[in-house]
């Protein structure tokens, strides 16, 4: 995957706000958020949602495909917005670290996901393996794909998870144990054994080389 993968162009919708004679705070009540909330999005802090994307559009008085566009959103062959995006990277010990800036995935990665999983919802999250050394070399470059959760999912005991612990730390690794208050026994990918307290747990729906 190439650093100069598609970002957001906030420019453009700048432009656009002034060509329009409209104000990025009339946008916020037009898409009921905060103007913190909206200003956040176009810098590329925070994911632009389809129904969002549509909202904007009729703001903006633009094109829907535009909007995409200048969103950084990946699109397929036929012209479709796909809502994964490569939002975390994952190192040869299994830690996750969240990227600044998600980012769309190439096109030859969009096939691979569809292929793996149909057509995935926004809930669909993709971490990069970047592991030179050590047991996820075999992987490297590969894609995870997993859920955004709120929880502990239930699926992901006993199995390959991406998991935040409550320090804040995430971590890819197999849950061998865990109990209902949370305490948890993770095996690392080098092998280690670490006890913790889980805060959230999703299991990998998929890798994709």
């Amino acid at each position: 995957m190439s650093e100069n993968d598609p970002v957001i162009n906030k420019d453009w919708f700048f432009d656009r706000l002034r060509s329009e004679k409209k104000s990025l705070r009339g946008m916020a009540r037009h898409l009921e958020l905060d103007a913190s909330a909206v200003s956040r999005m176009l810098s590329g802090q925070r994911n632009m949602q389809m129904q969002e994307v549509n909202e904007i559009a009729r703001f903006l008085n633009a094109p829907v495909t535009e909007v995409l566009k200048h969103a950084g959103v990946s699109m397929d062959q036929d012209g479709q917005a796909t809502p994964v995006v490569l939002a975390a990277v994952i190192d040869e010990k299994g830690i996750v670290q969240r990227l600044a800036n998600a980012r769309p995935l190439p096109h030859e990665t969009l096939a691979r996901v569809r292929a793996a999983l149909g057509n995935p919802d926004e809930s669909v999250i993709a971490a990069q393996i970047r592991a030179s050394t050590g047991p996820l070399a075999v992987w490297d470059d590969a894609v995870i794909l997993f859920r955004a959760t709120q929880r502990v999912e239930p699926e992901a005991i006993g199995a390959m998870a991406i998991v935040r612990l409550m320090d804040g730390n995430q971590y890819f690794c197999r849950i061998d144990r865990a109990r209902k208050t949370g305490e948890a026994s993770l095996r690392l990918t080098e092998g280690d054994i670490l006890d913790v307290e889980l805060d959230t747990a999703t299991p990998v729906l998929a890798v994709v080389p």
